[in-house]
């Protein structure tokens, strides 16, 4: 401890308020190679001996800067060998996927990236966690983001320190602080060129307001970063009342039942979270303020019957003196009839697209699986009974226990690709591919995507 700069203290600190530094856990570093995330590397190798923790990186290429793409690749490769590093790579389309999904290319790159993110840290463990190094000037924009978008309490609080696996040590410090440790450290970085695009909004926030604010508050970034806590408390407080609510509900065989007496006897902020905390029981997530609002108003409505639709399927319809969450049951389309792949090439089942090629499988094997002694022809098609997967780092189980435990929605589970030969399963699309299978680094293999047209590869 003696030997710690004040920002490794102060990142220690932050750290371990958030249970970010398990003792004896891995940590996967999200390194592009910039100045933040060499410095968040740095800091984790120097944090690393009092946790014993075990630091790994990874870096996804966007596919989008030609040759600097590839220049950040090199990088952080070179970087990563010569500190004794193990490092992981990914890649993706983004601008393919972006105009393929009508999605814009900020969110389609934090999708393929996280996407990558979340794989890459389940194979290092189930408890390992993700590093990011968002510091306080990414929060103040966030904030402010969120504000030009007239956003509520969980908005205005900013990045959140940690969610599930992410983790992020360096939400608390300035840019300038990283910048500075970097040159004491004599630690090397690449510039993205793309950061002085100002046509991204974050961008122009970032080299045009921000320097205007810092000028009205020396410290700004830092100041609000310290402070978002008490938001967060407030934010917490409401969402554990709401909680409270959610658990007057009855769990039937259609859904969750709610006492209409619970949403009408509650404040309006408590009552909105209520409904939030049911729909987050049913794994229902992607819902905005209006959808939330309908729902209570249904409850404090004076007629004794209607309903509201939400998105995924749900619907919720009131029945007197209760609200049934409950899923739409519509009749979903049968899937394609089993398909026979012959060898490598490129293959279509229904609306997912299959690609193999021959390949030598890397270090890291990232952007696909690598398979191994594949016994031709595969077959693609949906589940059987009978069909047995066994994760990388993890135990063999049925499949339809597999869907059951990672909560793969029931609706989904027929009609998602599941490939096999005649030796037994090779992977599930949603799960992952059978460990047994994956070819071992410089043997000779397969590689083998599934997509659809706008999602990232499996």
């Amino acid at each position: 401890m003696k030997n710690l700069t004040e920002l490794s203290r102060q990142v220690l600190a932050f750290g371990d308020g958030f249970g970010m530094f398990p003792k004896g856990g891995t940590l996967l570093c999200a390194l592009s190679g910039g100045t933040d995330s060499m410095a968040l590397l740095t800091l984790l190798l120097e944090l690393a001996p009092l946790r014993g923790l075990r630091i790994h990186a990874a870096h996804y290429d966007h596919q989008l800067r030609g040759a600097e793409s590839q220049r950040d690749a090199d990088f952080v490769q070179d970087w990563c060998r010569r500190q004794g590093v193990p490092l992981h790579l990914g890649r993706g389309d983004v601008a393919a996927v972006a105009a393929q999904g009508g999605r814009g290319i900020e969110d389609s790159a934090r999708q393929l990236r996280y996407a990558f993110l979340e794989e890459t840290a389940q194979s290092l463990g189930e408890d390992s966690l993700i590093a990011t190094a968002h510091n306080a000037g990414d929060n103040a924009e966030t904030v402010l983001l969120h504000l030009l978008r007239g956003s509520g309490l969980d908005g205005l609080t900013g990045i959140p320190p940690r969610r599930g696996r992410l983790c992020r040590p360096l939400l608390e410090c300035s840019r300038q602080a990283l910048a500075d440790y970097l040159t004491h450290r004599g630690i090397p970085h690449v510039e993205d060129s793309s950061n002085a695009d100002v046509t991204y909004r974050r961008n122009l926030l970032r080299r045009e307001v921000m320097p205007v604010l810092e000028t009205i508050n020396p410290g700004f970034p830092r100041r609000l970063a310290a402070n978002l806590h008490h938001l967060r408390a407030d934010r917490d407080f409401l969402d554990g009342l709401g909680r409270t609510l959610a658990q007057q509900g009855e769990t039937t065989a259609e859904g969750i039942s709610l006492p209409v007496k619970a949403l009408r006897e509650a404040p309006p902020p408590v009552a909105i979270r209520g409904v939030k905390a049911v729909l987050e029981d049913l794994g229902r997530w992607e819902h905005s303020a209006a959808h939330l609002e309908a729902v209570v108003d249904l409850a404090l409505g004076d007629q004794p019957a209607g309903q509201c639709d939400l998105p995924q399927g749900l619907r919720v319809r009131r029945q007197y003196d209760r609200l049934l969450f409950a899923l739409v049951q519509e009749e979903a389309p049968p899937p394609p009839p089993a398909l026979e792949i012959p060898g490598p090439g490129v293959y279509h089942w229904g609306d997912w697209t299959l690609q193999l090629t021959p390949a030598i499988c890397p270090e890291g094997a990232e952007g696909g699986w690598y398979f191994r002694d594949l016994a031709f022809p595969l077959t693609l098609r949906t589940r059987r009974p009978g069909d047995q997967l066994k994760l990388p780092r993890r135990r063999e189980k049925p499949l339809k226990k597999w869907y059951i435990d990672e909560k793969v929605p029931r609706p989904c589970r027929d009609s998602l690709p599941v490939l096999a030969d005649a030796q037994g399963l090779l992977a599930a699309v949603g799960l992952g591919p059978h460990a047994p299978r994956l070819a071992a680094a410089g043997e000779r293999a397969f590689l083998c995507s599934i997509a659809k047209p706008n999602e990232s590869i499996e």
